[in-house]
């Protein structure tokens, strides 16, 4: 592969100009998803019921002290998920500490994958037949309110959990490609 002049070649052939675009493609897409997530869970957390089926009981509550220390937990992930792919592409975004970005990222694919293939896991057990309560030992009754949800609810709650897994995904790939980006910065 020839390069053009004044750009320099980088390991399996890939220039480094490449490799910062599919790292800013990754970002960006990675930085979407976040962006559609949240506003999804502002609407919900609003009481907005689109996209959860027609359960009543699809919403948690939060009562305790303890569920608003998790909801408090929740809405950093939130704002990390949402402000570390942009991060990323800026030149303020490489003040931070590349463990912390690697550890982000990983944290994020990790808990977004189990989440959602867990969900996904859930539901397939259940719909099969094998396990009555799921992974989970909960029943349909506890989890959406209602003991034989619609279509309308399971198909809802397979999406939002298939929704988790392209997130994992969409994090693992940013994470692959930050490691790249600097692997290659190094090498050349």
């Amino acid at each position: 592969m020839t390069n053009a002049p004044g750009q320099r070649a980088t390991g399996a052939g890939i220039r480094a100009d490449e490799r910062e675009i599919f790292f800013r493609r990754a970002a960006m897409a990675t930085f979407l998803w976040a962006v559609v997530f949240t506003a999804f869970h502002f609407y919900w957390f609003a009481g907005g019921r689109f996209g959860l089926g027609d359960g009543s009981q699809m919403i948690p509550r939060t009562r305790t002290t303890a569920d608003w220390i998790w909801a408090i937990g929740i809405g950093v992930m939130f704002a990390v998920g949402i402000s570390l792919p942009v991060a990323l592409t800026r030149p303020w975004g490489h003040r931070i500490p590349r463990w912390t970005v690697l550890s982000c990222l990983w944290i994020g694919a990790v808990l977004l994958m189990v989440r959602g293939g867990a969900g996904l896991l859930d539901t397939s057990l259940r719909e099969t037949g094998l396990a009555h309560r799921g992974l989970t030992g909960l029943t349909y009754q506890q989890i959406t309110g209602d003991a034989h949800p619609s279509l309308n609810t399971k198909v809802s709650g397979s999406c939002i959990d298939g929704y988790f897994v392209l997130g994992g995904l969409l994090y693992g790939r940013l994470l692959l490609r930050h490691r790249r980006l600097f692997r290659g910065a190094g090498a050349a």
